[in-house]
């Protein structure tokens, strides 16, 4: 369920979604995303920015969109964006795998200000299960925040805390296709997640931000290719799209504050390249049973020598033989 449009303090009648596409963008609102946006458009009209992003073009805009931008936004694009933001307006960025080097696009420097970063890497299944490609990967254990389960209809249960509610971080399950994960740090929340079952481990894959004053949202999703046509409508995405939306554009959904203080996602882990390691043997370097501080006694290089003390004998033995002593 979408919400529909709502007036703001000023009188301004916010009733435009609007799919950014002058950053050759992945995903438009006709190609790849035609799903959605019928979904969208019984309540919402829908447009598409083609130009430069300035003030007068989101006149109007609830909800300002990006899916897989592959140009660097300027600064001035930056901060009509940002006042756009805390003057009440929403924004949803999508990317995907391989983040900005992938993609060639600067969006972290506008994410970073409210903490939030898509990360260089990919999500990918270590398990195999009904999906064949492992960055389709499979989460089903993946709610961070129990709102998101109960907005999108599911029966939450499991731990019991002292509000006599708990998280079931199995209570939606969804396929994650070519996305990346997230670096989350307050006042930002985490409300997905990788999950146990594909790495990087329990790492965060949806964040949202809210500003408390002016009413703006900001939401990112590590993958633009989870609500487009291929995946949208596949396991429970379709749900979790109609939670993302319902949250930027309504004040019904509020977050769980025990679940939003302490989210169950792990340290992130960096593995070593193996295979460009495999290309590169060295010698391994064993130490002593001393284990000494400096490193560099570990080398002897007395055997290594370069210097002129054998000089004076060379030369005397070079003259016996090009002047031999005549016999007397």
């Amino acid at each position: 369920m979408v919400a529909t449009p709502q007036v703001t303090m000023e009188g301004e009648l916010r009733n435009i979604i609007v799919f950014n596409a002058s950053k050759k963008e992945i995903f438009t609102m006709n190609n790849g995303y035609r799903i959605l946006q019928k979904k969208l458009r019984s309540n919402w009209k829908i447009q598409s920015l083609k130009d430069e992003i300035t003030s007068e073009k989101l006149t109007g805009v609830k909800l300002w969109i990006t899916s897989g931008p592959r140009e660097k936004f300027t600064a001035a694009e930056f901060e009509v964006l940002k006042k756009y933001l805390e003057s009440g307006g929403d924004i949803l960025v999508m990317l995907g795998e391989g983040g900005e080097s992938r993609y060639d696009t600067n969006i972290n420097f506008l994410l970073e200000e409210y903490g939030i970063m898509v990360n260089n890497d990919s999500v990918v299944r270590n398990v195999y299960y009904k999906y064949f490609h492992p960055k389709e990967a499979l989460v089903s254990n993946g709610v961070l925040n129990r709102e998101i389960s109960r907005a999108a209809g599911k029966t939450v249960s499991g731990i019991i805390d002292e509000d006599n509610s708990g998280n079931d971080s199995q209570a939606l399950t969804f396929v994650y296709p070519f996305g990346a994960t997230l670096n989350v740090m307050k006042p930002a929340v985490a409300v997905l997640s990788t999950g146990s079952v594909c790495f990087p481990l329990n790492r965060p894959i949806l964040a949202f931000y809210h500003f408390k004053n002016q009413g703006g949202k900001l939401a990112v999703l590590g993958s633009c290719h989870m609500f487009s046509d291929q995946y949208l409508e596949k396991e429970e995405n379709s749900k979790i799209m109609d939670v993302l939306f319902q949250w930027l554009t309504t004040s019904d959904i509020h977050l769980n504050q025990i679940d939003a203080e302490d989210p169950e996602i792990a340290d992130y882990t960096m593995l070593p390249d193996i295979a460009t390691l495999s290309e590169r043997l060295r010698v391994c370097l064993q130490e002593g049973d001393e284990n000494p501080r400096d490193f560099t006694t570990l080398f002897d290089m007395s055997i290594y020598q370069l210097d002129t003390t054998a000089l004076p004998k060379i030369i005397k033995l070079v003259t016996s033989f090009m002047f031999p002593k005549t016999m007397g």
